[in-house]
């Protein structure tokens, strides 16, 4: 564990101590990937707090950790709704004038107002629309002062968590691979050799289900959600058919 790794699970303890201590419930801004698998990695550290990872929606890739009081009313775990979390809802003005916008559009023009990373959860993109996640201390602000994103003039408003799952757009995308295992369902989705799938793992650029994936040989369930760095997140819809020669037809949604 390097030192900034080190770093990020001391303020982790800091905030679970604050938790305990104060028999209030704490959260962390909104984590990366990386950073949620160093935590779950040392989440037997936080015995004496309950931990739930949560971003908004269910299949959310940057998540924020919730560490709630044992006893007191807490045992139940978060409800969403009460989180510091709050979607909002992008939309452009310009009508028919719209510039179709991408994520790191959306994503520029936020932090271009001076807000952290940190700050900003998901972003899920629409057709002249997006959903931005944001910690709540960061809403008013972020709604008060986006007024474009591209060359589109934008109008900001508080969304619904349900709003989130139903404007989700997704890619299909089917394929042949010799066998179920990570290598070759990346060898896939990046269109390479599975020498070079490998490297991508070994880069640890892989997740799955939040977790890092550095195995070669790893067998992704029905539902599982897989996150490549630098080229997209996917649900592994399954197993569609096999053919005689052992080849195995399968399908994934990619996230547009």
């Amino acid at each position: 564990m390097d030192r900034e790794e080190q770093l990020f699970l001391h303020r982790l303890h800091d905030l679970s101590d604050a938790c305990f201590q104060r028999g209030i419930p704490v959260y962390t801004d909104f984590l990366n990937l990386h950073e949620q698998t160093v935590f779950l990695s040392a989440l037997p550290e936080f015995s004496h707090v309950r931990c739930y990872l949560d971003g908004g929606y269910e299949t959310a890739e940057r998540k924020i950790v919730c560490f709630l009081p044992v006893y007191g009313g807490f045992e139940e775990g978060p409800d969403r709704e009460q989180l510091p979390i709050v979607p909002v809802r992008i939309s452009s003005s310009a009508g028919k004038f719209t510039v179709p916008s991408t994520h790191r559009d959306y994503l520029g023009a936020v932090l271009n107002l001076g807000i952290e990373r940190g700050k900003i959860g998901d972003i899920i993109v629409g057709d002249g629309f997006a959903y931005c996640l944001c910690t709540e201390n960061m809403s008013d602000f972020l709604m008060e002062e986006l007024k474009s994103v591209r060359r589109n003039p934008v109008a900001c408003t508080r969304a619904s968590f349900a709003d989130l799952e139903e404007n989700q757009s997704f890619t299909v995308i089917t394929g042949s691979i010799a066998s179920l295992r990570m290598d070759a369902l990346l060898a896939l989705l990046m269109k390479c050799s599975r020498s070079r799938a490998s490297e991508c793992l070994a880069e640890e650029r892989v997740f799955l289900n939040g977790k890092l994936c550095v195995s070669q040989t790893a067998v992704p369930k029905t539902g599982d959600i897989l996150s490549v760095r630098g080229v997209g997140k996917y649900i592994f819809d399954g197993v569609l058919t096999s053919t005689k020669k052992g080849r195995q037809m399968v399908q994934l949604k990619k996230y547009d």
